[in-house]
């Protein structure tokens, strides 16, 4: 059965970029404004919110939500486990408040999508040590500014979702260094509806995800001594909630 669905599910995904970028066309202009002056980046968050839901809308994808505990005023660091493409895209609809994403410098190679990082958003070359310092330095200036922080501390969506890689130190060092919380959400299911690398070849489908957000775990007090503890303590509670939804995180 599932292989005579199996040309729908590849035109599926084909719709899902398609609609990602007919989307954004008609958009375009306002978020090239937007993006330009900082003053506006607001705006152009509230504009990516709406344009989110049009996709997942038009895909018919739907999302549930749930938030263990309600955030105050932040800022924190945000850091979902990565499962899917469709992550991005949801957490314009699921995560709270104003925010910038950190991402790979490969990014800024999508054309068009890569006016996001321009100024507003933030890239991250890791082979790189001068570029990849002023990114973190950006980072520490935003979370001055009481800008939240998005970043996936995996740096890739993994062979085998959702069994998580080992997240990176440098969202929690830069949390440490800012006396900042720590976000940690669950992606639980997104892979289902649009596999990545390397299993493009299932295509994907319209359906139902589910998002958590956890409960702030604060680093205040914290020094550079327990970078690891606050990242495994972030890594363990994305874990134990997959295993509640019967995942291998």
């Amino acid at each position: 059965m599932s292989k005579l669905f199996w040309p729908l599910k590849i035109l599926w995904r084909g719709w899902f970029f398609a609609c990602c970028f007919i989307t954004l066309m008609p958009l375009f202009p306002f978020f090239v404004y937007f993006v330009r002056h900082e003053r506006h980046f607001k705006k152009a968050m509230f504009l990516k919110r709406i344009w989110a839901r049009m996709i997942l809308f038009l895909v018919g994808v739907w999302t549930t939500v749930e938030v263990e505990d309600k955030l105050e005023n932040g800022p924190y660091i945000i850091v979902p486990n990565h499962v899917s493409f469709v992550d991005i895209v949801q957490s314009y609809v699921a995560f709270p408040g104003y925010f910038h994403y950190m991402g790979k410098v490969q990014l800024g190679n999508w054309w068009f999508f890569n006016i996001f990082f321009y100024k507003m958003n933030i890239l991250i070359d890791r082979t790189n040590l001068r570029a990849s310092y002023n990114s973190y330095q950006r980072a520490a200036d935003d979370l001055k500014k009481g800008i939240t922080i998005a970043v996936y501390p995996e740096a890739i969506i993994p062979d085998n979702p959702p069994e998580m890689l080992p997240f990176k130190n440098s969202p929690f060092k830069i949390a440490i260094e800012a006396q900042v919380p720590v976000v940690p959400v669950t992606f639980v299911n997104g892979w289902n509806v649009l596999p990545a690398k390397p299993h493009v070849w299932r295509g994907g489908r319209p359906g139902s995800t589910f998002i958590k957000i956890h409960k702030p775990i604060p680093s205040k007090g914290m020094t550079s001594k327990d970078v690891v503890e606050l990242r495994d303590a972030a890594q363990e509670v994305i874990r134990q909630e997959l295993k509640r939804h019967g995942h291998n995180g």
